[in-house]
């Protein structure tokens, strides 16, 4: 098997995000439709045996991280035994996870003895209504005791809040008190248009240059942190006095596509080379349909070679608009 993910613009993919459900117990109005009920099969979810299958394919092929998404993977059942497999795969680094937190609390400790290095949890509000409004049920108080669970039982943890003009944009600099107060990174992310709700406009979209400017008047000036790895997406700031830091994520007023290392698995067995790519390609009927590790390598690497451009090129032609694809099906 070739040693590396070679895209057409030569960008190199290093990090796998698998999606194990796009199953999720809340609503957020950035992600899936208020009432959504059109839950995949079960018979149409990737098992655990094959996730690591493919997950051991891509690792010949160059992946090095991997990331655990849904819907919310939490809900699926004994996640941390996926996460343990996972750990087994020797030239697989690191294992996160993104998640809404809900459920992480009871589960931190054993996802951490099961292998997990790092969780990114979401929270975009400190305000119960507006956790909510925002994400169709109650639990902040939950949430934010899961981040103080995740940090103590040895988990990397970073908080991901996504502003949306005129809902919670106002909190910015109440997350970077927060940031200083814990010593966890929060990383703001600009609004895009993957959510099922269809409410994505380009006035909705904070910027990080907004941010920025509102947390350096309200909470103290920021300076940019130097980092080795191009292909993160977070540019990561750090108070002067040193004491807590925040990052941004600016995906639609300063594109990171040129950097781009990542390719998604979705839990119905599609591989997603980029965010904005529909419908994906099918490698699970690969899978049962007896076909060997190095056919299903060629085939990815085939995948590979059809990466598109990214977003920009739809910013650059006008082609942005709300549900472009779903956050909850592709995983983050």
């Amino acid at each position: 098997m070739t040693s590396n993910l070679v895209d057409s613009f030569g960008r190199v993919s290093r990090k796998l995000r698998i999606s194990v459900t796009d199953r999720c117990n809340m609503r957020c109005l950035y992600c899936m439709p208020q009432n959504f009920t059109d839950w995949l099969e079960q018979e149409n979810i990737l098992t655990y045996d094959e996730i690591h299958r493919l997950a051991s394919i891509f690792s010949k092929l160059g992946i090095e991280r991997i990331r655990i998404t849904g819907g919310e993977p939490l809900v699926r059942p004994r996640v941390e035994r996926l996460i343990s497999m996972l750990s087994s795969i020797s030239k697989i680094r690191t294992i996160s996870m993104t998640t809404n937190g809900l459920l992480l609390g009871e589960k931190a400790s054993i996802l951490k003895q099961a292998g997990l290095s790092s969780v990114n949890i979401s929270l975009d509000t400190f305000k119960e209504q507006k956790f909510e409004s925002m994400g169709g049920r109650r639990g902040k108080d939950k949430v934010l005791k899961a981040i103080i669970e995740a940090d103590a039982v040895g988990l990397k943890v970073k908080v991901n809040t996504v502003l949306v003009k005129g809902w919670n944009d106002d909190e910015a600099a109440d997350f970077a008190k927060f940031a200083r107060d814990t010593g966890i990174v929060v990383r703001f992310i600009e609004f895009m248009p993957l959510d099922g709700s269809g409410i994505w406009r380009s006035d909705l979209v904070v910027s990080k240059t907004e941010t920025l400017n509102r947390i350096s008047h309200e909470v103290g000036a920021l300076i940019p942190v130097s980092t080795d790895d191009a292909s993160e997406p977070a540019t990561l700031y750090s108070f002067i006095d040193g004491i807590g830091k925040v990052g941004f994520i600016s995906s639609m007023t300063k594109p990171f596509c040129s950097n781009c290392d990542r390719v998604r698995l979705s839990s119905d067995g599609k591989i997603l080379t980029c965010l904005y790519e529909e419908p994906g390609y099918d490698v699970k009927n690969m899978l049962r349909d007896g076909q060997s590790d190095e056919d299903i390598a060629k085939f990815i690497q085939k995948c590979m070679k059809k990466k598109p451009e990214g977003i920009i090129k739809l910013i650059k032609t006008n082609s942005l608009r709300p549900t472009l694809n779903y956050m909850h099906k592709i995983g983050g």
